[in-house]
């Protein structure tokens, strides 16, 4: 099987969570020249507050509105792995999913969301997905006779240099991206779905505003202690280079 490196693979747990995590940070790889693919982990179908809407219908708005948000922040690849939303399983199935992206991308830097953030309350999608995207980093990715199936198809170990793990309770590391701040906030509109359902008794117009500002808020927390004006944080891991 070809490899295709590329610089960063970002594993989202849903539609969404990609750009309202590090959005800013993807754009302003792309800008550089890097590139970088994004996995959307599940389906999304669970997504709205309203019971008038449906799965199958909301699953498939929110496949289109990732691809428009993808292609605002400059990500050329987005691979759909359309797993159960709220049903995400650490089953041996999915860790060969992301074991093989892993494998033939073979990026410099994977990006998750942080699986800690909410010690009490937090999404269970989070969670799991956070989890299994650093265990298929290391060691699995560095140990061969995990995955004899993927070898024989020419996937070969490979050595992630470090991991970001967006929406942090306790972050390590903040990126600038003043620079492309207004690009993330266009690839967050780009996902109308999750604007409605901020809507309750607002207009459209205000429950945009509200999202924006929510957006922004989090990105002027995120750049305190720093001289950037707006920022995205990480906890960022560094990997062991052997097992």
């Amino acid at each position: 099987m070809a490899t295709k490196p590329v610089y960063a693979v970002t594993f989202s747990p849903h539609p969404h969570d990609t750009e309202g995590g590090m959005g800013g940070t993807v754009a302003k790889w792309t800008r550089q020249g890097k590139e970088v693919v994004c996995v959307i982990c599940t389906n999304g179908d669970k997504g709205s507050g309203n019971p008038a809407v449906k799965p199958e219908a909301l699953a498939k708005r929110r496949e289109k509105e990732q691809l428009a948000a993808s292609k605002v922040v400059g990500a050329k690849k987005v691979i759909f792995l359309r797993q159960p939303d709220l049903g995400l399983q650490d089953t041996p199935q999915l860790q060969e999913e992301i074991l093989r992206i892993i494998l033939t991308y073979r990026p410099e830097v994977v990006c998750t969301r942080d699986p800690y953030n909410g010690r009490y309350v937090s999404n269970p999608d989070h969670r799991k997905l956070g989890r299994i995207v650093m265990d298929m980093v290391w060691p699995c990715a560095q140990a061969p006779n995990y995955y004899p199936a993927l070898v024989k198809e020419g996937l070969l170990p490979h050595k992630v240099k470090e991991v970001l793990l967006w929406s942090p309770e306790q972050p390590n590391y903040r990126i600038d991206v003043t620079d492309t701040f207004a690009i993330k906030e266009k690839a967050i509109l780009c996902h109308q779905t999750q604007i409605e359902d901020w809507m309750d008794d607002q207009s459209h117009e205000d429950a945009e505003k509200g999202h924006l500002k929510f957006t922004r808020d989090g990105a002027v927390r995120a750049a305190e202690g720093t001289e950037f004006p707006l920022a995205e944080a990480f906890v960022r891991v560094m990997i062991p280079p052997r097992l």
